[in-house]
């Protein structure tokens, strides 16, 4: 029987997410202590394969291995491992040394689990000839679906191009602890922050699913130009609906924070930018001014708690002011990306 994998929000459904939350919270409570009712995970090794540079990802991934009992071992792949191809037919006489229909198999036989963290640059050089790939290209995320479909333990998305679905659960878990455990119809900003790089869509599509699932009043936020994946947007105003929720955008930076009662900032680049050079594909300067959220734009708010998934440029993102706020959020849902491991793992590998 082919494993169930944790690749995308959209695999899972409202409810299951939201338990997934729960238990997360679940087993935060019980602190340093024995988690209550979790399976134990003792002999059991997760394989983490990194594409890009972690922090909380990679911590959190090897804690929650320790907190069932079990291992987890990274790797830096690419320059710890061969280069991976996931082509179908291709001939591999160039820099590629191993193929994903090898990869998956083996990984299985000697891990019980995987994580990777994959996802390209979203812009290109800006020589002739080193623009990257388009949105449509880079959006099917093709390696960490081969991975999986060619694995036969669990497989979970670390960071791709399309989703981050570990710190969308997260964000799940917070949002649950800052609304009381009630947060259906409540108002939630998803806000774009100018920043001086273009950046991946993966994460606030996670986020905004996040809000989604939970049935919360959301705004997403952004100038013009800057939407987020229609799909994933029609994705979000179906679940948000069906849970009694809302979904519409706005151009307006200072109006779209009205009566919020959490704001979360991060910054994304255009999708029709995807594959550009650099300086192309970077976010214009004279959008900065209006862009950043900052004390006068939190005080429009019902009194809201900011959100961001770290790691956040200060006075570039938001102010030291709002980040330096009772009401600043962001360690509180940093250290959930533990507790959403740990109930991720417990139900993949349990």
């Amino acid at each position: 029987m082919k494993p169930r994998h944790f690749l995308s929000p959209l695999d899972w459904s409202s409810e299951e997410l939201v338990s997934l939350a729960q238990t997360a919270l679940t087993y935060k409570a019980c602190g340093r202590g024995r988690l209550l009712d979790a399976p134990d995970l003792s002999g059991q090794l997760m394989g983490l394969l990194f594409f890009n540079p972690s922090v909380r990802t990679r911590l959190s991934s090897e804690a929650a291995m320790a907190r069932l009992g079990g291992q987890a071992s990274a790797l830096a792949a690419g320059t710890q491992t061969w280069q991976f191809e996931d082509r179908e037919g291709v001939t591999m006489d160039e820099d590629t040394q191993e193929h994903v229909k090898e990869l998956g198999p083996v990984l299985s036989q000697i891990c019980d689990g995987i994580g990777i963290r994959k996802a390209e640059k979203m812009s290109g050089g800006s020589q002739a000839g080193q623009a990257g790939a388009s949105w449509e290209e880079l959006s099917k995320d093709r390696f960490l679906h081969a991975l999986a479909d060619n694995a036969q333990v669990p497989v979970v998305n670390l960071e791709s191009n399309a989703f981050h679905p570990c710190q969308g659960l997260a964000d799940m878990a917070t949002l649950l602890e800052l609304t009381g455990g009630k947060p259906q119809g409540k108002r939630y900003v998803l806000t774009w922050a100018w920043h001086p790089k273009a950046l991946p869509v993966a994460t606030p599509h996670s986020q905004l699913l996040a809000a989604a699932d939970l049935g919360m009043r959301i705004t997403v936020a952004r100038p013009e130009g800057y939407g987020l994946c229609p799909e994933v947007m029609g994705a979000a105003a179906a679940r948000c609906a069906a849970r009694g929720g809302s979904l519409e955008e706005s151009a307006d930076p200072l109006g779209a924070l009205d009566d919020a009662i959490v704001v979360c900032a991060k910054s994304w680049g255009r999708l029709d930018s995807y594959g550009l050079p650099v300086e192309q594909a970077s976010p214009a300067a004279d959008l900065r001014p209006d862009w950043r959220v900052d004390e006068t734009k939190m005080a429009r708010t019902a009194n809201a708690h900011f959100m961001h998934c770290l790691p956040i440029r200060r006075n570039v993102i938001a102010t030291d002011g709002v980040l330096d706020s009772e009401r600043c959020a962001v360690v509180q849902q940093a250290g959930n990306r533990l507790w959403s491991a740990v109930s991720i793992f417990a139900r993949l590998l349990g």
